[in-house]
């Protein structure tokens, strides 16, 4: 007896391999999506860190300043206005504290800000209220933005564009002649 093959049993047609070419490509699309996703993420997570490590790293610098015995002995960056924003920053700095000309980094830029108030009831114990806020563009890398925010003028004014950047705020307490 003869068997009879049939076209069909001979191979695949090219309607299934072309479904099979889509179904593929839709699978890859999702897995580059996944991981660009990904990416975006673990950037922004490293930013995150950064700015809470500047602010940790100038909230540090200023309680040391603070530690001085006497008022008249204050450093100039705690003689400023009271409850008003300031810079630290007047530059960009990247996630070293350093300014473009000292950085050979090419990573995202940051300000940072402070705010210092005697805190309600304890008026000439020598303590401190103080913020420590880090800022850094929504449009990563984009220092332009930053030359708008950094200098002393624009410190008290960031929240008129709170919409283009992130920001971290640590909350500090400096103490006159302790740390």
């Amino acid at each position: 007896m003869r068997r009879r093959h049939s076209r069909r049993s001979a191979g695949f047609t090219v309607i299934e391999i072309l479904i099979a070419l889509a179904i593929t490509a839709f699978g890859f699309a999702a897995i580059f999506s996944l991981q660009i996703g990904s990416m975006q993420g673990n950037i922004a997570a490293r930013d995150l860190a950064v700015g809470v490590n500047l602010a940790e790293r100038y909230a540090g610098e200023l309680r040391a300043e603070g530690s001085v015995a006497q008022p008249i002995a204050l450093p100039a960056r705690l003689r400023v206005e009271r409850g008003r924003w300031h810079t630290l920053t007047p530059e960009p700095v990247d996630q070293n504290g350093l300014t473009g000309d000292e950085s050979r980094m090419n990573r995202q830029r940051f300000c940072v800000h402070y705010w210092i108030a005697e805190p309600e009831g304890l008026r000439g114990a020598g303590a401190f209220n103080a913020r420590v806020r880090v800022v850094w563009p929504t449009a990563n890398r984009d220092v332009g933005a930053l030359d708008q925010v950094c200098p002393e003028a624009a410190a008290a004014n960031f929240v008129e564009r709170a919409g283009d950047f992130y920001a971290v705020t640590l909350p500090v307490i400096i103490r006159q002649g302790g740390s």
